[in-house]
């Protein structure tokens, strides 16, 4: 999954302190170790993650969010 490990790395390098609390980098950063283990991650609104990630972040224009919708893509194809 390259889009689920860019994010891991974009988190790891913009928020690293953040993924170890509650929240949407938390969420995130689990979301994609969950992906990576291949898990059934079940019905995700990215779009809500994507909203979230704004409205906690106030980083409208971060790489993050452009990856985000890259792996909900990804995803898609798969299922």
């Amino acid at each position: 999954m390259k889009y689920a490990d860019k994010l891991q790395d974009l988190i790891d390098l913009e928020y690293p302190s953040q993924k170890l609390y509650p929240g949407i980098i938390q969420d995130i950063y689990n979301l994609t170790k969950c992906i990576r283990r291949g898990e059934n991650i079940g019905d995700i609104s990215f779009f809500s993650l994507a909203r979230r990630f704004v409205d906690e972040t106030m980083d409208y224009k971060s790489e993050i969010l452009v990856v985000l919708k890259q792996l909900e893509k990804e995803l898609k194809k798969e299922n």
